[in-house]
C-alpha cells in the first residue's frame, strides 16, 4: 500500500475556460508515504499557510507582462475541494460516527443497525422545503412524519469559538494505545482539532471554506445503486441483515426474509430487478 496526496492551487481570477487548465494549476505539495497523512495533514500544510499569510499582506515588485509594469501581488485563500474523509482532516470536524454530519453536529441523532452493525442517518428529509410532500409520506420512508427543520450551518465565528482551545497531538497513534470508548451521547465530540486554515485572519469570514468533490460522491452513489439493483454479489447493499433491521424498525415488514430452510429466501422488493430485466 502507498499513499500520495497532491495539493494543487487553482487561480480563480482567470476566465472559467482557463482556470481549470493544467498549465494554470500549481502543484504546491506532494504528500507521499506508506500511509495517508490523516489529521496530520496540518503539519504538511504549514509551509503553504505561511506563504498564504505572506501573499495576503502583498508582495511588491511582481512584473505584469501584459501591461508591462510592476504591481503589488495579493492572494486570498478561497476554499478547498476534497472528498468527505479529507473534509474531516482539513476542517477538523468529525465526519463519521454519532456526530458524523458536519452541519447537524450534535443534532445528527443517527440510528445504529444491530444486525448490519452500521450507523444510518434517518433525518435527511428535514432538509427538504417546509411543504414538500415527502415530509408526510411516512410509510414510504421510516413511518415518521418530519416536521422539524434543517439546522442552520454555523458561521465562521461560531466554528472558531467551538474549536478555539482544542489541543490535538499530532503523530500516528501507537498500536498498543487503547481507544477511549464514549458511551454518553453528551460527551461525544464534534471536533477533532482546530483547522490550520484558521491561522489565516480572514478564514472565519469565508462563508464556505471546504467543498466536497462531486466526482467521489457520484461514483460512490452510482456503485451502490448499480450493485444493489441487479443484486451483484459482493457489491449489493441488500442482504439478510438489512432486511432484519428494517423489519425490527417497522419498515417494509413484508420484506422479512425466510431463514427457516437451508437457503434464505428474500421476498421480491420494488427495487429488485427480475431475471429478464437483468439481461
Amino acid at each position: 500500500m502507498y499513499s500520495c496526496w497532491p495539493v494543487i492551487l487553482v487561480t480563480y481570477n482567470l476566465p472559467l475556460w482557463l482556470c481549470m487548465k493544467r498549465k494554470f494549476m500549481m502543484l504546491t505539495l506532494l504528500i507521499s508515504g506508506p500511509k495517508q497523512p490523516g489529521n496530520d495533514i496540518d503539519v504538511y500544510l504549514q509551509p503553504l499557510i505561511d506563504y498564504l499569510k505572506l501573499l495576503w499582506n502583498g508582495v511588491e515588485g511582481v512584473y505584469d507582462a501584459y501591461r508591462g509594469g510592476y504591481f503589488k501581488l495579493k492572494v486570498v485563500f478561497f476554499w478547498t475541494i476534497n472528498d468527505f474523509p479529507a473534509y474531516g482532516n482539513l476542517s477538523g470536524s468529525i465526519v463519521r460516527g454519532y456526530n458524523g454530519c458536519p452541519i447537524c453536529f450534535d443534532q445528527t441523532r443517527p440510528h445504529r443497525l444491530k444486525k448490519y452493525s452500521k450507523l444510518v442517518f434517518m433525518r435527511y428529509r428535514r432538509g427538504l422545503p417546509r411543504h414538500n410532500p415527502y415530509r408526510r409520506q411516512a410509510v414510504a420512508f421510516d413511518n415518521t412524519v418530519k416536521e422539524d427543520l434543517a439546522p442552520v450551518p454555523l458561521t465562521g465565528d461560531e466554528v472558531l469559538a467551538r474549536v478555539d482551545g482544542l489541543n490535538y497531538e499530532f503523530g500516528k497513534r501507537e498500536e498498543s494505545t487503547p481507544r477511549v470508548r464514549i458511551v454518553d451521547d453528551q460527551d461525544r465530540p464534534c471536533w477533532k482539532n482546530k483547522s490550520v486554515f484558521f491561522e489565516l485572519e480572514y478564514s472565519k469570514d469565508i462563508p464556505i471554506r471546504h467543498n466536497l468533490d462531486v466526482m467521489h460522491i457520484e461514483k460512490n452513489c452510482c456503485d451502490s445503486i448499480i450493485g444493489t439493483l441487479p443484486n451483484i454479489l459482493g457489491k449489493t447493499k441488500d442482504g439478510v441483515a438489512v432486511h432484519l433491521d428494517m423489519v425490527a424498525m417497522g419498515i417494509r415488514t413484508e420484506l422479512l426474509p425466510d431463514v427457516s430452510g437451508k437457503r434464505t429466501k428474500f421476498p421480491l422488493a420494488s427495487w429488485n430487478c427480475k431475471l429478464d430485466e437483468k439481461k
